[in-house]
């Protein structure tokens, strides 16, 4: 009985983690409008919007990138092209459809896996 215990435990610590890419995956498939795969530079991405607001991006085939950060508890962080590659995906993501956007903060969530802040100049402003 103690070993389902410790289970359950783990299991609640990492489903109650909100840096945890876990987390933020459930909540960016229920709770934001846009979700598409998107190829840009020739790499496919997995792009999930809450429009002029934030994003949360990884690559196709993310599954294994929530498995990635969940199991390091978001603690594996990303090289520095790996950061770079995703944020300027994010940005031609952004330019392709708004006007005048930019990135205001960004939070790498382990695995491969990137939560994306921006405010464009008019909300309004879409292509």
């Amino acid at each position: 009985m103690n070993k389902y215990k410790n289970i359950f435990a783990l299991v609640a610590l990492l489903l109650l983690l909100d840096s945890c890419g876990l987390a933020k995956a459930i909540d960016y498939s229920f709770y934001v409008p846009e979700h598409g795969e998107h190829e840009i530079n020739g790499k496919c991405y997995g792009i999930e919007n809450q429009p002029g607001e934030r994003l949360l991006i990884t690559d196709c085939g993310g599954y294994i990138n929530v498995l990635v950060s969940t199991f390091t508890l978001g603690l594996s962080f990303s090289s520095k092209r790996t950061l770079k590659a995703y944020k300027d995906a994010s940005e031609e993501y952004l330019d392709s459809k708004y006007k005048g956007c930019e990135i205001t903060g960004l939070k790498d969530l382990g695995g491969r896996i990137f939560e994306i802040f921006y405010r464009c100049e008019n909300q309004n402003s879409l292509y």
